[in-house]
């Protein structure tokens, strides 16, 4: 195998070798002598008839013309003969036969692979004992043709290299391919940056899709060009790809759009939008864009970043609310204590008159403003804090119904209110908060109490019925119901908003939202319905068993 490996001498080299070196061509070679003979055949046939000076002239011009073609000839074999023009190329260069033996190789060649004359050129390159799979020069053999490939080999040094390879066949006289010279250009550095610039791509497009955020491209149509998986997700059409149909379902650009402004100066934009989403969820947006430069340094697109605010708006409401409510408060607990300093006043004025009468109606007066601000406290308490709930399987609806009557049937009658306590029969037992379900009562009925009260209507005789009611599912029904002032159409939504009160300054919202909770820990269905002018009806609707199921 040593002497294979060896560099072949001129004589021991195959026949086709020295061919291979100078690819001929028969076409142009068969033109050029077919151009002589011609010649030579007019000057034998003129030289009857020419002057001897003359046909000696054309016989120069004759054997000028064939020692050109011998020159050339000789030239280009020459050239051909001569390895440096090999040397000099900037690639792998070897010559091989059908089986894959190498019959000549180029310095760059022998510099990273050895001298290897004689040898298989997959044991030269990748140390293999089979020829590689879809071998570009056994495709030149197949078929005569050129053929390219990427292929991974392996120097003398153990260094793994990545090459471009082009096969070409080396054909005789008559066309036949006799040898493939096959050429590998080393792409390592390229491959290592195509490799390097897909993994920064792969990289980036995670951090792309898992910001949360929603990012879209957009060019200067206001198409969205590409997006991460959270705009796809929440916004992305297949039917429209304009940015203003997706965000907010519009047949033209938005008022003041941040991306029109980008496009327009180049700087960076905010504004806060409000979009709805795929399913129809209205969300509050703050919106920024900035722009994408070409390689020329020209706007060719706009990153649009929206992040949703829309539970920090919603926090935002609830503190002005909650200000509100504070302030409201405040006003009416001034009015409470002012009530109690009247109380205490008049009970003071009685005893120094000696009139019981006096006596008990200031005692009155400080009772129900006690009474007041005993109930202001205990919705703070309820609203400020989790509260486990106190279950019990023996809670009577009738019994908390009945008591919050006895409370609010004197303060009602001395309002002109009617109030009617209508329960059904047999009483029934359930599972429920006995206090919760007590302040639950409690605040519907004051709430109820505050719309006759504030009834602009003073024709009417206003009443108030508190009922309850088991269902035929077992499900257990309490409604309070009233003929008073009824809520706006304008506000009805907003009626389970946190602190929300259509009394002003008598109002606290704390109430209604003491209700909802109280229903949300019993899984009950609260609603209502109002008609302004005309009245208001809430009602709870209880599961069949209460509360939520004790443990077994």
């Amino acid at each position: 195998m040593k002497g294979q490996e060896k560099r072949m001498s001129e004589s021991d080299r195959p026949p086709v070798s020295r061919r291979a070196r100078a690819p001929y061509r028969p076409l142009r070679s068969t033109v050029y002598f077919a151009a002589v003979i011609l010649l030579a055949s007019a000057l034998a046939l003129s030289g009857l008839w020419l002057p001897p000076l003359a046909v000696a002239i054309v016989a120069g011009i004759l054997m000028l013309l064939m020692g050109v073609l011998v020159w050339r000839r000789q030239r280009v074999l020459r050239i051909m003969a001569d390895p440096r023009w090999r040397d000099v190329m900037p690639c792998y260069l070897s010559v091989q036969d059908r089986d894959l033996r190498i019959l000549e190789t180029n310095q760059r060649f022998r510099e990273d692979f050895g001298p290897a004359i004689g040898a298989h050129c997959y044991r030269s390159y990748k140390d293999r004992h089979t020829p590689c799979p879809d071998c570009p020069v056994l495709k030149t053999f197949a078929d005569g043709q050129s053929h390219r490939s990427e292929e991974t080999v392996v120097t003398n040094s153990g260094q793994v290299a990545n090459v471009l390879v082009t096969s070409a066949p080396l054909r005789d006289r008559k066309g036949h391919t006799v040898a493939a010279v096959e050429m590998s250009t080393n792409i390592t550095e390229s491959t290592q940056l195509h490799n390097e610039l897909v993994r920064s791509r792969k990289h980036f497009k995670r951090l792309f899709d898992v910001v949360p955020c929603y990012i879209s491209i957009q060019n200067s149509d206001f198409e969205v060009i590409e997006s991460n998986e959270l705009f796809k997700h929440d916004f992305a059409s297949a039917e429209d790809r304009h940015c203003y149909r997706m965000y907010k379902g519009r047949d033209s650009i938005c008022p003041n759009c941040p991306v029109e402004k980008t496009f327009a100066d180049g700087k960076v934009h905010s504004s806060e939008e409000q979009v709805i989403t795929k399913d129809g969820r209205q969300a509050d947006m703050i919106v920024y864009s900035m722009p994408v430069e070409n390689e020329a340094g020209e706007i060719s697109s706009v990153m649009e970043v929206s992040t949703d605010i829309s539970e920090v708006k919603r926090l935002q409401h609830e503190l002005a609310m909650v200000g509100l409510a504070v302030a409201g408060m405040t006003h009416r607990m001034k009015n409470i204590l002012t009530g109690l300093e009247g109380g205490i006043f008049v009970v003071n004025t009685g005893f120094e008159m000696a009139e019981q009468t006096m006596v008990d109606e200031g005692w009155q007066m400080v009772t129900r403003n006690v009474t007041k601000v005993s109930q202001i406290a205990k919705d703070l308490l309820y609203c400020a804090k989790e509260r486990p709930p106190k279950w019990d399987d023996e809670v009577s609806p009738h019994a908390i119904l009945r008591d919050v009557h006895e409370l609010y049937d004197a303060r009602a009658s001395s309002e002109g209110v009617e109030l009617v306590l209508d329960l059904d029969d047999p009483p029934r037992r359930g599972r429920f908060d006995a206090d919760a379900l007590h302040s639950l009562v409690l605040n519907l009925a004051a709430n109820a109490l505050d719309a006759c009260r504030f009834d602009p209507a003073t024709d009417k005789q206003h009443r108030i019925i508190l009922r309850c009611a088991t269902q035929e599912s077992g499900a257990t029904l309490i409604e309070v119901e009233d003929n008073g002032a009824g809520i706006p159409d304008d506000v009805s939504h907003k009626v389970f908003q946190a602190f929300f009160s259509v009394k002003g300054t008598e109002g606290t919202g704390i109430g209604l939202l003491v209700v909802q909770r109280v229903a949300e820990a019993h899984d009950a269905k609260l609603s209502f319905n109002t008609e302004e002018g005309v009245g208001t009806t809430f009602r709870v609707l209880f599961p069949p068993s209460g509360g939520p199921a004790g443990p077994s």
